[in-house]
């Protein structure tokens, strides 16, 4: 369908190889997670790029690659242009596939991946002034993907085809890898981070740099478009609360999981309190994700058992600060909740008149590792059915979170253990934070790049791109090797129910990789909402020079040193 007043300032690029590549993606409904969707844009990369003259020449250098022990059957995308003259420098352009789905988009769902469709469409919809002043200068296209994160994508693969027309990319190796699942639990990059170490070690490579292409998402006139020098981390710590059961009507002589789970909230629940920091710089603390009663049906019983899950993000803490920090939280819940208990115990005996004491109870404060230690003593040999069982026993509707909870229960019940009781750990997925922030050659190589970058928008372009410590959105830059004691991703393995069953990561692939990483990418907004939008001018002119420029600089220092 064609509408009348199409932007003209849209026009201009139609005839542009990465504009009809860009609107090329965003048309495969890549949704994750989704076999058809992810497999079917994984195959549109893969063909596009073996259609080039360098892949003609080496079908060996693009490979369509399965996912390890996908459900779904999905693919990554690996291709590399080697240099004119051998060598093991290597530059690696990275980005997903897959997007968010379209509910946010209503009535508008149908045309969310035909995005100079849904920018005409959305004209007619009830969007902010800050929005309708965007859509009206003709300079941003909307649509389902256009920002998180196709267009960057689009323009690693513009850069990597350029490379492969000319026969092969100067001084170094250009490689691009597009992977799936990095809205839902990064399997693809899990999965990439495998092959990379494996690639890394056979092909005798040396990555230089990977660079994220996720976009700017910039609010506001005054804001301008980053570059980063690292990725925020994310984890999710858990709290599971049992109590002791009994009807409502004696509610003294039990105790309640539900005050238990309240002083937690209460305690960390956005407290500035825990909030990281890195360079001066504070990030948003812990946010509860889910809490909720364990209890499957109705009935008269207190709630006895309870968990809630926590989103945190991370600059620099690893897992065994945070958890000794959440054990300590957990200690402190229990004593407030038990003094509680104590005081409304006694105040309710002196109104009704019986003079009976309050009971005494006894607080345990376990992590989930001294707890699947205890259910592995009693079960010897038959833990790991165990586990198995419980797991494919949960409901079906139960997320990765959701069955980790059931098997936490399952063992707490195993066990025999009495409440109150908090269990800590945590549940999936888990991004490291990773930086290059001038800890080895290659950090400070990329980082002197950046500056550079910096300075050329200014000069070329006017303009201002500034340039900040972490992409605070969370992104697959996390697996491009771990940056901290690997004890560390052994206390997290340890405190997460079923893993190696429901989730893990590649701890000797990320042992093995140190790959110092930045983000580059276009101007964009509204991620994940009905208004999510790319502003073309930045997306088909200044971040592809910008991307080329920043590669180039990036494989000079190489040659010449820090």
């Amino acid at each position: 369908m064609t509408f009348p007043g199409k932007a003209k300032k849209m026009n201009r690029y139609e005839d542009s190889v990465l504009y009809r590549l860009l609107t090329d993606l965003v048309k495969f409904r890549s949704v994750s997670p989704s076999r058809e969707g992810e497999n079917r844009i994984a195959r549109f990369i893969f063909e596009t790029l073996s259609a080039q003259p360098y892949f003609r020449r080496h079908p060996e250098d693009v490979r369509l690659l399965p996912l390890e022990n996908d459900p779904l059957g999905r693919h990554f995308v690996f291709a590399v242009v080697r240099a004119q003259e051998p060598t093991a420098d290597t530059v690696l352009l990275a980005g997903h596939m897959d997007v968010v789905g379209v509910q946010a988009c209503g009535s508008l769902a149908p045309f969310a991946f035909d995005p100079e469709e849904y920018t005409e469409r959305i004209r007619a919809a009830d969007i902010s002034p800050e929005v309708r002043k965007d859509l009206e200068t003709g300079e941003w296209l909307f649509g389902r993907g256009v920002a998180d994160m196709k267009s960057g994508l689009a323009g690693g693969m513009d850069l990597v085809m350029r490379a492969a027309g000319d026969g092969g990319s100067p001084g170094a190796n250009i490689a691009l890898l597009a992977v799936p699942d990095e809205e839902n639990n990064s399997s693809g990059m899990l999965s990439a981070a495998s092959f990379l170490a494996r690639f890394q070690k056979e092909e005798k490579v040396r990555f230089l740099a990977c660079i994220m292409l996720e976009p700017t998402f910039a609010a506001g006139e005054e804001a301008k478009p980053s570059m980063y020098l690292g990725s925020i981390g994310k984890i999710n710590p858990f709290f599971f609360c049992a109590g002791k059961e009994t009807h409502v009507g004696e509610y003294y002589e039990g105790f309640s999981a539900a005050p238990v789970l309240s002083h937690i909230n209460l305690m960390l629940d956005g407290s500035p309190e825990y909030a990281d920091s890195r360079f001066g710089r504070s990030y948003p603390p812990f946010g509860c994700m889910r809490q909720t009663d364990l209890r499957r049906e109705y009935s008269a019983t207190i709630m006895t058992r309870g968990f809630a899950f926590y989103s945190y993000l991370t600059a620099t803490r690893l897992p065994g600060q945070i958890l000794s920090e959440m054990r300590a939280i957990a200690a402190e819940a229990l004593d407030r909740s038990i003094s509680r208990y104590r005081k409304n115990a006694e105040a309710f005996s002196s109104l009704d008149g019986s003079g009976n004491p309050p009971k005494s109870w006894t607080p345990q404060v376990m992590d989930f590792e001294d707890l699947s230690r205890r259910a592995e003593d009693l079960l010897g040999n038959n833990f790991t059915p165990f586990v198995e069982e419980t797991l494919a026993s949960a409901p079906e509707d139960a997320d990765e979170r959701g069955r980790a909870i059931e098997l936490v229960e399952a063992m707490v019940e195993l066990c025999g253990l009495a409440g109150p009781l908090v269990i800590v750990g945590f549940l999936p997925p888990w991004y490291p934070h990773r930086s290059s922030l001038g800890d080895s050659e290659g950090e400070r190589a990329a980082a002197w790049a950046a500056g550079e970058t910096v300075r050329e928008a200014e000069i070329r372009f006017g303009e201002t791109l500034q340039l900040r410590p972490f992409f605070e959105g969370v992104s697959d830059l996390s697996y491009c090797g771990f940056q901290g004691p690997a004890p560390e991703m052994d206390v997290f393995a340890r405190n997460m129910p079923g893993w190696g069953k429901l989730y893990s990561l590649p701890t000797e692939a990320l042992a093995e990789l140190d790959i110092p990483v930045l983000n580059l990418g276009p101007l964009g907004r509204d991620a994940h909402k009905n208004t999510e939008r790319i502003h073309l001018r930045y997306a088909m002119e200044v971040f592809p020079h910008l991307l080329e420029f920043l590669v180039k600089r990036i494989i000079e220092k190489s040659r010449t040193g820090v």
